[in-house]
């Protein structure tokens, strides 16, 4: 057996993180003398310690790894590696999309340009009224893809096909990441029942923001700036119409959103 010095100096873990792992029961030595209290370590437990520190690499939690080392499965192992990766990915995608913003705001200085100033081309249109199937309740931005599952399950229900893109519409006057009131939707060639409505926003403008979804903040600016100087007001709750994304097989900078506004003079 290894002294927890021993063990420590092997496995380049400091005793004091060591003493925590036993604390916490993700980590137990094989044996702690009564009369001394030290504790000692099995060879094969090198292993483990080398398991725990290689999964912290991979950002997965201390109850996460307990949980690993507790099942014993590769198998499991592999789904969780696998789901990591893909997260991984995620977060990368999200990376190179804000260096390249990075990238073309040092052009824009160079250029004496505001980097704040985005060219958005807005229009105005009589939006006809639409059938749509919706769901409404206070969520937060992160389960906004919840709520579209949620509606894409009513929708296969009650046996209705989208006859446009999805939609989300903000309820709320004012915006929170964490509880806002956001109603989810699509758009139907007709039908009716639960869930059901009519949506018309009437006069609206719009522009079309390319990119990904937690990038819209730069369209609404240019919206609002634009309905101030063109001297109208806000009629109604803005509203998200997904032209491509996620299930299109594209990148996250390849998505496709036009955003509305109803307005009035």
């Amino acid at each position: 057996m290894l002294t927890i010095g021993q063990f420590s100096r092997i496995s380049r873990v400091s005793a004091k993180t060591l003493r925590y792992y036993d604390q916490i029961g993700l980590l137990k030595p094989g044996f702690v003398s009564k009369d001394s209290g030290y504790r000692y370590y099995e060879v094969s437990q090198l292993r483990d310690m080398l398991l725990i520190s290689r999964l912290k690499r991979y950002r997965f939690s201390l109850p996460e790894i307990s949980a690993v080392l507790a099942r014993r499965d590769n198998g499991h192992l592999a789904k969780l590696l696998q789901a990591k990766k893909e997260e991984f990915l995620r977060q990368i995608n999200d990376q190179q999309h804000i260096l390249l913003q990075i990238e073309q705001d040092i052009e824009k200085i160079e250029r004496r340009e505001n980097i704040m100033q985005a060219n958005y081309l807005v229009k105005t249109v009589e939006m006809q009224p639409k059938t749509i199937y919706s769901l409404r309740r206070k969520m937060s931005i992160r389960d906004l893809a919840e709520a579209f599952g949620t509606l894409c399950a009513g929708l296969e229900k009650s046996r209705l096909k989208p006859a446009g893109p999805f939609l989300s519409i903000y309820h709320d006057e004012e915006f929170n990441r964490g509880c806002t009131d956001i109603e989810v939707g699509v758009e139907l060639s007709g039908g009716s029942g639960e869930h059901v409505r009519t949506l018309a926003p009437g006069l609206c403008c719009f522009a079309t923001h390319i990119g990904p979804y937690d990038d819209f903040t730069s369209c609404y600016t240019a919206l609002i700036e634009w309905i101030e100087k063109e001297g109208y007001t806000v009629s109604g709750p803005p509203f998200e119409l997904y032209i491509k994304g996620y299930n299109d097989n594209i990148s996250s900078g390849e998505y496709v959103t036009e955003i509305y506004f109803p307005i009035k003079k």
